[in-house]
């Protein structure tokens, strides 16, 4: 660890002490994850121990953290983020962003259960005191209120406003004068899908103006080589794009870095281990827990928190360029690329916002189709195989056999297809189930068997998996050659191996 990460740690605890925070506030009003001072805290103590840390930046954080540990009793308030802009004020004019109690700061507030924000803002004018440059226009109406505070009134509703008038009398140069004061308060409800989407256009634009497409080295086999009609599927799931873990604690590192390393070089090798087959197109299932948290406050779908290495806007933007990188290399290979987007239970609210930025990015590309649809499970035919797509943390396992003959979507091509594979991420290891279904003569039929495939995970192993005993697996993305007359030719692997 260099000294600078220390220091910055100790920026943020004296952030904390200053602003009367916690530590991870904090570190989230700085731009880091909740847990930055956390992490750094148990990497300083441990490269100490083995003297691998200087007793100077030893000292330098633990006497930072001793002294925010003794400032506790102030009651720090964990919802605090830091303000991006505070309008200016007029003389005799104060904006009093409500914090907690007496406590004068801005308050933004999530309620993940709902899905809302809020923003408390007060406008509070203050007597003259005789000061003739004191300005004669006050803030006495909700209008006025949100236009001085550039409230956008497409992203944010009122909920409930207050506005009090008083007069206060002095006496001033032997005369009474009699000042009017007024207190405009609003309380707002955040449109969390406007926010998300007004997000989603901002990163769009930008990347649109810097996008280089990268270059796929391995050249497949040109088209028209043999008569085969091959359908290559490349299916990475459970990315966990974001995710923070530290070798320390769970026996690896990861993070974005990392992730993005193992995503692209797994698309690749997949590539390169499939040009000894003749394809015609791509099935590239998107989601699938590819993002490891889905709120503003790094919690997953449901509430569960979630130890983060980015920003969430950052690890939106990383992630969107990172599919549309995979997408363009697919494309080298000459051939349609079918895109479909499959929610995972970490990621269910923001695969879908990465489905429209992926929509939008390829809508007049045709060599690439996305299926971004509302349902969480989807079905793929390529002549006399249909493959059901789904994350696997919902529906019961044995369910799916018969899901896959009554969806209104695939049920049509049931009838019309030999082979029939669910494929399901959320358990980050391989498992596969075969199920034989009865005909209607209550007769065991092959040609109606579901296989239930289980498909590996290139993710790393984090502080709750580690403590649960959920270790070992190989992380790996697969790749599977089917055939439109024969089904399965090919089962393909990438594996990383963890030293």
């Amino acid at each position: 660890m260099d000294s600078k990460r220390i220091e910055k740690a100790v920026e943020v605890i004296n952030f904390a002490i200053k602003n009367q925070l916690s530590v991870k506030a904090a570190s989230v009003a700085c731009g880091f994850s909740d847990t930055y001072v956390k992490n750094v805290k148990a990497v300083v103590i441990d490269l100490f121990a083995n003297d691998a840390l200087s007793e100077e930046d030893y000292n330098k954080f633990m006497n930072a953290y001793k002294k925010y540990k003794q400032g506790e009793m102030w009651n720090f308030d964990t919802s605090y983020s830091k303000p991006d802009d505070i309008p200016s004020t007029k003389k005799g004019e104060q904006i009093i962003f409500d914090q907690k109690g007496d406590e004068a700061n801005l308050s933004i507030t999530t309620d993940d259960s709902t899905f809302l924000s809020e923003e408390a803002i007060e406008i509070l004018e203050n007597p003259c005191n005789g000061d003739e440059s004191y300005p004669k226009s006050h803030i006495t109406t909700l209008d006025q209120l949100l236009e001085y505070c550039k409230v956008d009134t497409d992203e944010w509703s009122v909920a409930e406003y207050r506005v009090n008038k008083w007069d206060t009398t002095s006496w001033s140069d032997g005369f009474a004068r009699t000042i009017q004061n007024f207190q405009v308060k609003a309380r707002l409800i955040r449109n969390v899908a406007v926010a998300r989407e007004k997000t989603v256009g901002e990163i769009f634009r930008d990347m649109v103006r810097t996008y280089k497409a990268p270059i796929l080295n391995t050249q497949p086999l040109l088209p028209g080589l043999n008569k085969e009609n091959n359908l290559f599927e490349v299916s990475i799931f459970d990315l966990h794009i974001g995710k923070l873990a530290w070798m320390g604690e769970t026996g690896e590192n990861y993070d974005t870095k990392i992730a993005s390393y193992r995503f692209m070089k797994t698309i690749e090798t997949l590539i390169q281990r499939a040009s000894g087959f003749q394809y015609s197109r791509i099935l590239f299932p998107v989601g699938n827990d590819f993002f490891n948290s889905d709120t503003i406050f790094n919690t997953t779908t449901k509430g569960t928190p979630q130890d983060e290495d980015l920003r969430w806007q950052k690890t939106f933007q990383v992630g969107v360029k990172l599919l549309v990188d995979a997408i363009n290399m697919l494309k080298q290979t000459g051939v349609i690329v079918d895109v479909m987007v499959i929610p995972g239970n970490h990621d269910f609210e923001r695969s879908y916002y990465m489905g429209a930025y992926l929509e939008a990015w390829f809508n007049e590309d045709e060599q690439v189709n996305i299926n971004n649809g509302a349902s969480p499970r989807k079905y793929y035919k390529f002549g006399k195989v249909l493959l059901g797509l789904t994350h696997g943390g919902e529906e019961k396992e044995s369910s799916l056999p018969l899901l896959m003959a009554t969806d209104i979507e695939s049920k049509p091509m049931w009838s019309e297809t030999l082979f029939h594979e669910f494929h399901l991420g959320h358990v980050h290891r391989k498992k596969n189930i075969n199920y034989m279904v009865l005909d209607k003569t209550r007769t065991v039929s092959e040609d109606l068997g579901v296989t239930i495939r289980y498909l590996s995970s290139l993710t790393g192993t984090e502080e709750w998996h580690h403590k649960k005993g959920f270790v070992g697996a190989i992380k790996a993305g697969e790749g599977f050659i089917w055939n439109d007359e024969n089904g399965l030719v090919a089962h393909l692997n990438s594996n990383f191996i963890i030293e």
